[in-house]
């Protein structure tokens, strides 16, 4: 199978288990207004670093759409999803030296070491959970809400996606 293909297989499994499980799990308690993980962004997140600019965007729009047009969010995904990807280049150059690293190599926690692709990861993830939960709500007004449960999330987020990676990372490594 080829590269593309394999990727297109990875993103559409992880849109589905976003839309079918993560949008519908429901914790009992005061968490379940506050842990909402999109775990879909693995899929910009984990992108070869030498991913060229058009082709990030591209691929951060066609997701965020995808989960818009799946879950009915009238567009808050994938202006998060575009932001991310505009992003994700900025927050890749602190964790990575380019002249140090193949370009098709994508980071992960063997690449970029568990520590660092936590922090990249979070940092990506909060961003994303930010937006989207503030382009929600659309108010300041308790802000501090929409900050706790950003944080939350994102960290429901990138412990989801560090298992992922744990799990699948051998497999998907080569793609």
């Amino acid at each position: 199978m080829k590269k593309w293909q394999k990727s297109t297989l990875i993103a559409v499994a992880m849109v589905a288990a976003q839309i079918l499980l993560f949008n519908n799990v429901q914790l009992r308690g005061i968490l379940d207004s506050f842990v909402a993980p999109c775990i879909y962004i693995l899929c910009i997140i984990i992108l070869p670093i030498g991913v060229s600019r058009v082709r990030l965007l591209l691929i951060s729009f066609a997701l965020g759409l995808a989960v818009d047009v799946l879950s009915g969010t009238l567009g808050l995904n994938t202006v998060a999803c575009v932001l991310l990807g505009f992003i994700r280049p900025a927050v890749m150059k602190m964790f990575v030296r380019r002249e140090n690293i193949n370009e098709e190599v994508r980071p992960s926690i063997y690449t970029l070491k568990f520590f660092n692709f936590s922090i990249y990861a979070f940092i990506l993830a909060f961003i994303f959970h930010l937006t989207l939960f503030f382009l929600e709500i659309f108010t300041l007004y308790e802000a501090y809400f929409t900050l706790l449960r950003t944080l939350l999330s994102a960290i429901a987020a990138v412990v989801i996606m560090l298992i992922l990676e744990f799990f699948f990372e051998k497999k998907v490594n080569r793609y």
